[in-house]
């Protein structure tokens, strides 16, 4: 059966409801969108960075978290020294034997967080500790050297943080940015390395357990 003019004609697609009203539409809704369209150019986009430049954000900081103080770097300083007290344990396991890339890896690892110390206490105005005397107690004894060394210069940190928390002295807010950081890279490699110990030993109690 063939469709009459009159029926095609009434196929046509549907619009949404509303569409004509918005074509044809309320005046005043056309010039209040416009209006926001205007408002919304003068902003810049979410999604675009920053006209900031670094120093600005290390200007502001204080808007953008916790600036750090002398309580955050003692926290920081005695979480360091905790965990190298863990580092001397674990190299003190009877027959605690390494592997030459574990070797490698503690060595870099407590060498540069002595490194960092050493860098935060000279920005702090600390007495920089002398090296110990090295030890004659083969390879483990190379890294409980390392492991001593870590600790003077913690404490002298803390030693030194304390003193000018005490005198009510004060740093620049870069300065402590700064020893901030440093002591945080310090915090990661020991981190890392007691982690590695911590693993090395439990596997070797496995094997032993296991052998008996």
């Amino acid at each position: 059966m063939t469709s009459k003019p009159e029926d095609v004609s009434r196929t046509q697609p549907l619009k949404p409801t509303g569409e004509d009203q918005q074509s044809v539409g309320n005046p005043a809704q056309g010039q209040e969108f416009g209006r926001y369209m205007e408002k919304a150019a003068g902003q810049p986009l979410s999604g675009q960075p920053s006209a900031l430049s670094p120093f600005d954000l290390a200007h502001n900081q204080t808007l953008l978290s916790p600036a750090p103080n002398f309580d955050t770097l003692l926290t920081q300083v005695k979480s360091s020294q905790g965990m190298l007290g863990d580092i001397n344990q674990q190299l003190n396991t009877p027959n605690l034997r390494l592997k030459q890339s574990q070797r490698y890896l503690l060595r870099t690892k407590l060498t540069d967080a002595n490194t960092h110390l050493r860098a935060a206490n000279a920005k702090m105005g600390a007495e920089l500790p002398e090296p110990p005397t090295p030890s004659s107690g083969g390879i483990l004894g190379k890294f409980l050297d390392y492991v001593t060394e870590g600790q003077s210069n913690l404490q002298a940190a803390q030693n030194q943080v304390a003193a000018l928390k005490d005198k009510g002295d004060n740093l620049k807010p870069a300065d402590f940015l700064a020893i901030q950081l440093k002591l945080a890279h310090a915090q990661q490699e020991i981190e890392y390395s007691s982690i590695m110990l911590s693993k090395v030993v439990d596997d070797m109690k496995t094997l032993f357990n296991v052998q008996l």
